[in-house]
C-alpha cells in the first residue's frame, strides 16, 4: 500500500520509513522544508515538502494514499518549551489525523509514548491499562504527548481506523537529531558526570519500527500497544553501558542535590542566553520508574526484543561510524 509517513526524517520515523520500504510498501514522507530528508529519499521515498499544522501541505501529501504513520513528535525537557511541545506533539496530531479521517484512510498508525502514562518513585511494571499519572507530575513534554494521544482517540471514535503505539525509551542506530539513543553515545563520551536513580524500559528502534508495520498490517483498530524492552534501574543501564564502552561509570547523586545543580544551570543559562545542559523537569523525569510491559504488542504485533547489550553495541558503533562518538577506548575500538 502507499504510506504516508510523518517525522521520515527522525530516528524511529526513518527506522520506519527503511522497514515500510523493505516490505514492499509505496512510501511517502512528508517534512518540513528545512529537514534533511536525504536518507528517506536513499530508501526510496518520495519526499513532499510541508508544515504539519499546515491543512492543505497535509491534505495535498495525502493525495493518492492508502494509510498514514504519524510518528512525528518533539522531545523537549527544560523550562518554556510548552508552546513548541503544543504545535509538535498536540496541534500537528488532529491536524494529520483529522485530515487522514477526512480522506477516508483506510488505516492510521500513531506514535505516542509511554511517557503518557507519567512514572512513579518506586518501581511499578505499567501496560495498556494503567491509569497513570502524567498530569500531576507538572512535565510539559509528558502533558503534551498525553494531549496529543487523547485527541487521536477521539478521532478514532469518531471513526478514525487508528492503532495507538506508545515506545519506551528507544535506543539503537539512527539516532541522527541526539534524542533518547544519545544517552549511550553521552556515556561513552564521559560527558555524563551524575545520575539520579530511576529506571525505565530500553527497547530498539529496529524492533520498534518493526512493531510500527506490523501494527500496519494486522493491528486492531481502536487499540493501544506498548512497546516496552528491557525494564531496567539507572544504574543498571548506566553501568553496562559503560562496561561495554571502556567508560568510567558516573556518580550516582541524591535526588536533592541534582535538583539544586540543575536549578543553578538553569539560572545560568538564563544568564548566558544559552540552552540549560540539566533542568529541574529533566531531573524529575530521571528520578521516576516507568517500567513497561508489552506482552499485547508480543501477542498481537509479534514484537520481540532484542538483547539490552546488542541495542548498545549497536548505538555504539553507528555513532562511530558516523562522527559522533571516537573510539578512545579499548572496549570502543574492540567495536569497529
Amino acid at each position: 500500500m502507499r504510506v504516508l509517513v510523518t517525522g521520515g526524517t527522525g530516528f524511529i520515523g526513518g527506522a520506519v520509513v527503511r522497514e515500510l520500504a523493505g516490505r514492499g510498501h509505496a512510501v511517502r514522507v512528508l517534512c518540513r522544508p528545512t529537514s534533511v530528508a536525504e536518507r528517506a529519499a536513499q530508501a526510496g521515498a518520495e519526499v513532499v515538502r510541508g508544515e504539519l499544522t499546515d491543512a492543505a501541505a497535509v491534505r495535498a501529501a495525502l493525495s493518492g494514499c492508502d494509510a498514514v504513520m504519524h510518528v512525528a513528535g518533539r522531545v523537549l525537557v527544560r523550562p518554556g518549551v510548552e508552546s513548541e511541545l503544543r504545535i509538535a506533539n498536540v496541534d500537528a496530531v488532529e491536524v494529520v489525523l483529522s485530515a487522514a479521517l477526512a480522506a477516508g484512510i483506510s488505516r492510521a498508525v500513531f506514535t505516542s509514548s509511554t511517557a503518557v502514562l507519567g512514572g512513579a518513585r518506586t518501581p511499578a511494571v505499567l501496560d495498556e491499562r494503567s491509569a497513570g499519572n502524567a498530569e500531576s507530575l507538572g512535565i510539559a513534554y509528558f502533558t503534551s504527548k498525553l494531549e496529543g494521544e487523547r485527541h487521536a482517540l477521539a478521532l478514532a471514535g469518531r471513526g478514525l481506523p487508528l492503532v495507538v503505539l506508545r515506545p519506551s525509551f528507544v535506543l539503537g542506530p539512527g539516532d541522527v537529531h541526539g534524542s533518547s539513543a544519545a544517552t549511550v553515545v553521552a556515556l561513552a563520551r564521559r560527558h555524563i558526570p551524575g545520575y539520579v536513580e530511576g529506571g525505565a524500559s530500553f527497547c530498539d528502534v529496529r524492533d520498534v519500527a518493526r512493531a510500527h508495520v506490523e501494527a500496519l498490517e494486522r493491528g486492531r483498530a481502536g487499540e493501544i500497544y506498548t512497546l516496552g524492552g528491557h525494564n531496567l534501574t539507572t544504574t543498571e543501564m548506566v553501568t553496562r553501558v559503560c562496561e561495554l564502552s571502556g567508560a568510567q561509570v558516573p556518580r550516582k547523586l541524591p535526588f536533592s542535590a541534582a535538583m539544586a545543580i540543575a536549578a543553578a544551570e538553569e539560572i545560568t543559562a538564563g544568564l548566558q542566553k544559552r540552552q540549560p545542559s540539566i533542568t529541574r523537569d529533566l531531573v524529575r523525569a530521571s528520578a521516576l520508574y516507568t517500567f513497561a510491559s508489552s506482552d499485547k504488542a508480543r501477542a498481537e504485533l509479534a514484537y520481540a526484543i532484542r538483547p539490552f547489550d546488542e541495542m548498545v553495541i549497536d548505538t555504539l558503533r553507528w555513532a562511530i561510524a558516523n562522527g559522533k562518538l571516537r573510539a578512545d577506548t579499548e572496549a570502543l575500538k574492540a567495536l569497529g
